[in-house]
Protein backbone atom coordinates (compact mmCIF):
# COMPACT_ATOMS: atom_id res chain seq x y z
CA UNK A 1 0.00 0.00 0.00
CA UNK A 2 1.22 3.02 -1.22
CA UNK A 3 0.92 6.01 1.09
CA UNK A 4 1.40 9.86 0.31
CA UNK A 5 3.11 12.72 3.17
CA UNK A 6 1.00 14.90 3.47
CA UNK A 7 3.20 18.08 4.66
CA UNK A 8 1.16 21.02 4.80
CA UNK A 9 -2.48 20.40 4.62
CA UNK A 10 -3.33 24.37 5.38
CA UNK A 11 -0.29 25.71 3.25
CA UNK A 12 -0.95 23.83 -0.11
CA UNK A 13 -4.87 24.97 -1.05
CA UNK A 14 -3.94 28.43 -0.41
CA UNK A 15 -0.69 28.09 -2.48
CA UNK A 16 -3.44 26.77 -5.24
CA UNK A 17 -5.29 29.34 -4.32
CA UNK A 18 -3.01 31.97 -5.26
CA UNK A 19 -1.40 29.91 -8.41
CA UNK A 20 -5.13 29.99 -9.72
CA UNK A 21 -5.55 33.48 -8.95
CA UNK A 22 -2.17 34.77 -10.70
CA UNK A 23 -3.32 32.49 -14.04
CA UNK A 24 -6.47 34.42 -13.84
CA UNK A 25 -5.20 37.43 -13.94
CA UNK A 26 -2.53 37.08 -16.80
CA UNK A 27 -5.56 35.87 -18.70
CA UNK A 28 -8.03 38.77 -18.10
CA UNK A 29 -4.38 41.16 -18.94
CA UNK A 30 -4.26 39.51 -21.95
CA UNK A 31 -8.31 39.43 -22.82
CA UNK A 32 -8.40 42.75 -22.48
CA UNK A 33 -5.25 43.86 -24.88
CA UNK A 34 -6.33 41.49 -27.27
CA UNK A 35 -9.91 43.11 -27.84
CA UNK A 36 -9.16 46.35 -28.45
CA UNK A 37 -6.27 45.55 -31.01
CA UNK A 38 -7.54 41.73 -32.67
CA UNK A 39 -11.36 43.15 -33.64
CA UNK A 40 -11.79 41.47 -37.21
CA UNK A 41 -12.46 43.52 -39.96
CA UNK A 42 -14.69 42.39 -42.37
CA UNK A 43 -14.25 43.84 -45.91
CA UNK A 44 -16.94 42.85 -48.87
CA UNK A 45 -14.99 43.33 -52.31
CA UNK A 46 -15.93 42.70 -55.86
CA UNK A 47 -14.65 38.88 -57.01
CA UNK A 48 -12.20 40.84 -59.82
CA UNK A 49 -10.23 41.89 -57.21
CA UNK A 50 -9.65 38.44 -55.11
CA UNK A 51 -6.14 38.40 -55.81
CA UNK A 52 -5.15 41.61 -55.18
CA UNK A 53 -7.44 41.93 -52.51
CA UNK A 54 -6.36 39.06 -50.37
CA UNK A 55 -2.03 40.47 -51.15
CA UNK A 56 -2.83 43.73 -49.41
CA UNK A 57 -4.87 42.14 -46.74
CA UNK A 58 -2.38 40.33 -45.61
CA UNK A 59 -0.39 42.91 -43.81
CA UNK A 60 -3.58 44.41 -41.94
CA UNK A 61 -3.73 41.70 -39.08
CA UNK A 62 -6.81 40.38 -38.35
CA UNK A 63 -9.12 40.98 -41.61
CA UNK A 64 -10.80 38.51 -43.33
CA UNK A 65 -12.59 39.16 -47.06
CA UNK A 66 -15.77 38.58 -48.38
CA UNK A 67 -16.14 38.31 -52.87
CA UNK A 68 -18.86 38.02 -54.98
CA UNK A 69 -20.36 40.14 -57.89
CA UNK A 70 -20.70 43.89 -56.54
CA UNK A 71 -24.83 43.50 -57.12
CA UNK A 72 -24.79 40.65 -54.54
CA UNK A 73 -22.26 42.04 -52.15
CA UNK A 74 -24.77 45.53 -51.84
CA UNK A 75 -27.98 43.22 -51.90
CA UNK A 76 -26.34 41.22 -48.76
CA UNK A 77 -25.50 44.43 -46.67
CA UNK A 78 -29.08 45.62 -47.64
CA UNK A 79 -30.27 42.28 -45.62
CA UNK A 80 -27.96 43.38 -42.65
CA UNK A 81 -25.13 41.68 -43.02
CA UNK A 82 -21.93 42.72 -41.26
CA UNK A 83 -19.00 44.64 -42.92
CA UNK A 84 -16.18 47.26 -42.16
CA UNK A 85 -15.67 47.79 -45.84
CA UNK A 86 -17.13 47.73 -49.37
CA UNK A 87 -15.85 47.83 -52.39
CA UNK A 88 -17.20 47.54 -55.63
CA UNK A 89 -16.59 47.22 -59.31
CA UNK A 90 -18.07 50.47 -60.07
CA UNK A 91 -19.72 53.56 -58.80
CA UNK A 92 -23.91 52.58 -59.81
CA UNK A 93 -23.76 49.86 -57.41
CA UNK A 94 -21.83 51.90 -54.64
CA UNK A 95 -24.43 54.43 -55.56
CA UNK A 96 -26.99 51.75 -54.59
CA UNK A 97 -25.41 51.11 -51.07
CA UNK A 98 -25.07 54.91 -50.20
CA UNK A 99 -28.60 55.32 -51.05
CA UNK A 100 -30.49 52.63 -49.24
CA UNK A 101 -27.92 53.55 -46.14
CA UNK A 102 -26.29 50.47 -45.60
CA UNK A 103 -23.07 52.22 -46.65
CA UNK A 104 -22.52 55.28 -44.69
CA UNK A 105 -19.09 56.36 -45.81
CA UNK A 106 -17.22 58.69 -48.71
CA UNK A 107 -16.35 56.42 -51.56
CA UNK A 108 -12.82 56.84 -53.33
CA UNK A 109 -11.68 55.25 -56.88
CA UNK A 110 -8.92 52.81 -55.87
CA UNK A 111 -8.36 51.24 -59.58
CA UNK A 112 -9.82 50.48 -63.25
CA UNK A 113 -10.06 47.09 -64.87
CA UNK A 114 -10.78 47.18 -68.60
CA UNK A 115 -12.91 44.87 -71.04
CA UNK A 116 -11.26 42.27 -72.92
CA UNK A 117 -12.58 39.37 -75.62
CA UNK A 118 -10.90 36.26 -74.27
CA UNK A 119 -10.88 32.62 -75.32
CA UNK A 120 -10.59 29.10 -73.72
CA UNK A 121 -6.79 28.23 -73.99
CA UNK A 122 -6.05 27.30 -77.32
CA UNK A 123 -8.85 29.17 -78.69
CA UNK A 124 -10.56 26.20 -80.28
CA UNK A 125 -13.45 28.40 -81.12
CA UNK A 126 -11.07 30.61 -83.78
CA UNK A 127 -12.24 33.50 -82.56
CA UNK A 128 -11.07 36.57 -84.28
CA UNK A 129 -13.27 39.73 -83.26
CA UNK A 130 -16.04 41.06 -81.10
CA UNK A 131 -18.68 40.06 -84.05
CA UNK A 132 -18.19 36.37 -83.14
CA UNK A 133 -20.24 36.43 -79.99
CA UNK A 134 -22.65 35.94 -82.19
CA UNK A 135 -22.20 32.82 -83.77
CA UNK A 136 -24.25 30.19 -82.47
CA UNK A 137 -21.60 27.04 -82.97
CA UNK A 138 -20.06 29.02 -79.91
CA UNK A 139 -19.84 28.11 -76.43
CA UNK A 140 -20.32 31.95 -75.40
CA UNK A 141 -20.60 33.16 -71.87
CA UNK A 142 -20.83 36.79 -70.44
CA UNK A 143 -21.60 38.14 -66.76
CA UNK A 144 -24.99 39.05 -65.99
CA UNK A 145 -26.32 42.48 -66.44
CA UNK A 146 -26.95 43.16 -62.87
CA UNK A 147 -23.37 43.05 -61.99
CA UNK A 148 -21.01 45.54 -63.40
CA UNK A 149 -19.09 43.40 -65.90
CA UNK A 150 -22.31 42.64 -67.25
CA UNK A 151 -23.77 45.93 -67.44
CA UNK A 152 -20.02 47.09 -69.41
CA UNK A 153 -20.05 44.43 -71.77
CA UNK A 154 -23.94 44.85 -72.36
CA UNK A 155 -23.21 48.68 -73.32
CA UNK A 156 -19.99 47.46 -75.45
CA UNK A 157 -21.74 45.09 -77.51
CA UNK A 158 -24.84 47.21 -78.22
CA UNK A 159 -22.81 50.46 -79.16
CA UNK A 160 -21.05 48.11 -81.45
CA UNK A 161 -24.38 47.03 -82.80
CA UNK A 162 -23.61 43.16 -82.15
CA UNK A 163 -26.35 40.72 -81.06
CA UNK A 164 -24.08 38.05 -78.70
CA UNK A 165 -25.67 34.57 -77.91
CA UNK A 166 -24.71 33.76 -74.61
CA UNK A 167 -24.91 30.49 -73.33
CA UNK A 168 -24.24 31.18 -69.89
CA UNK A 169 -24.85 34.47 -67.86
CA UNK A 170 -22.67 34.37 -64.53
CA UNK A 171 -23.22 36.80 -61.55
CA UNK A 172 -19.95 37.47 -60.77
CA UNK A 173 -16.94 37.88 -63.44
CA UNK A 174 -14.39 34.97 -61.27
CA UNK A 175 -17.22 32.44 -62.54
CA UNK A 176 -16.93 33.50 -65.84
CA UNK A 177 -13.45 32.77 -65.95
CA UNK A 178 -13.38 30.01 -64.35
CA UNK A 179 -15.58 28.04 -66.97
CA UNK A 180 -13.45 29.45 -70.02
CA UNK A 181 -10.11 28.06 -68.34
CA UNK A 182 -11.94 24.81 -67.69
CA UNK A 183 -12.91 24.62 -71.00
CA UNK A 184 -16.21 25.00 -70.74
CA UNK A 185 -17.06 27.82 -72.85
CA UNK A 186 -15.16 29.68 -76.07
CA UNK A 187 -15.51 32.56 -75.35
CA UNK A 188 -16.46 35.73 -73.04
CA UNK A 189 -16.36 39.09 -72.07
CA UNK A 190 -13.88 39.45 -69.07
CA UNK A 191 -11.71 42.06 -67.15
CA UNK A 192 -7.99 42.08 -68.29
CA UNK A 193 -6.86 41.39 -64.59
CA UNK A 194 -8.48 38.32 -65.02
CA UNK A 195 -8.04 37.32 -68.37
CA UNK A 196 -3.62 37.68 -66.95
CA UNK A 197 -4.54 35.84 -63.86
CA UNK A 198 -5.75 32.78 -65.42
CA UNK A 199 -3.63 33.18 -68.35
CA UNK A 200 -6.47 33.38 -71.31
CA UNK A 201 -5.67 34.00 -74.29
CA UNK A 202 -7.40 37.75 -75.57
CA UNK A 203 -8.30 38.65 -79.07
CA UNK A 204 -7.74 42.22 -80.45
CA UNK A 205 -11.29 44.22 -80.56
CA UNK A 206 -11.54 48.04 -81.23
CA UNK A 207 -14.99 48.36 -79.80
CA UNK A 208 -13.89 47.93 -76.27
CA UNK A 209 -11.12 50.35 -76.46
CA UNK A 210 -12.08 52.54 -73.73
CA UNK A 211 -14.32 50.19 -72.17
CA UNK A 212 -13.11 49.73 -68.49
CA UNK A 213 -14.67 49.87 -64.71
CA UNK A 214 -13.54 52.30 -61.87
CA UNK A 215 -13.47 50.35 -58.43
CA UNK A 216 -15.14 52.45 -55.10
CA UNK A 217 -14.23 52.03 -51.61
CA UNK A 218 -16.03 53.17 -49.11
CA UNK A 219 -16.12 52.15 -44.77
CA UNK A 220 -19.81 51.22 -44.16
CA UNK A 221 -19.94 53.09 -40.55
CA UNK A 222 -19.39 56.90 -40.94
CA UNK A 223 -17.01 56.92 -38.08
CA UNK A 224 -14.51 53.84 -38.72
CA UNK A 225 -12.37 52.77 -36.39
CA UNK A 226 -8.52 53.56 -36.64
CA UNK A 227 -7.58 50.33 -38.19
CA UNK A 228 -10.16 50.55 -40.46
CA UNK A 229 -9.57 53.83 -41.55
CA UNK A 230 -5.90 52.88 -42.40
CA UNK A 231 -6.79 50.42 -44.57
CA UNK A 232 -8.97 52.51 -46.31
CA UNK A 233 -5.89 54.60 -46.37
CA UNK A 234 -3.86 51.81 -47.91
CA UNK A 235 -5.89 51.30 -50.61
CA UNK A 236 -6.43 54.73 -51.81
CA UNK A 237 -2.33 55.74 -51.61
CA UNK A 238 -1.57 57.02 -54.96
CA UNK A 239 1.97 55.65 -54.62
CA UNK A 240 1.18 53.14 -51.99
CA UNK A 241 1.11 48.98 -51.81
CA UNK A 242 -1.74 48.62 -52.78
CA UNK A 243 -1.87 50.41 -56.06
CA UNK A 244 1.69 48.87 -56.90
CA UNK A 245 -0.51 45.36 -56.23
CA UNK A 246 -2.70 46.30 -58.65
CA UNK A 247 -0.45 47.25 -61.38
CA UNK A 248 1.54 44.10 -61.11
CA UNK A 249 -1.89 42.38 -61.42
CA UNK A 250 -3.41 44.42 -64.62
CA UNK A 251 -5.64 47.12 -63.72
CA UNK A 252 -5.51 50.53 -64.35
CA UNK A 253 -4.87 53.17 -62.50
CA UNK A 254 -8.01 55.29 -61.01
Amino acid sequence: MVSVRDTGPKLRPLRSLAALLAVAVVMLISAGCGASNEDEIVVMAASSLTDAVETVLADHGNVSAVFAGSSTLVAQLAEGASADVLITADQATMNRATADGSVQGVSSVIASNSLVLATALGNPGAITELADLSRSDLLIGLCAEAVPCGALSQQALADAQIEAAPDTLELNVRALVAKLALGELDAGLIYRSDALAAGLPVVEAPQLAGRSNRYHIAAVSAQPSLRVQALIDDFTAADGDAAMIFADQGFGPP
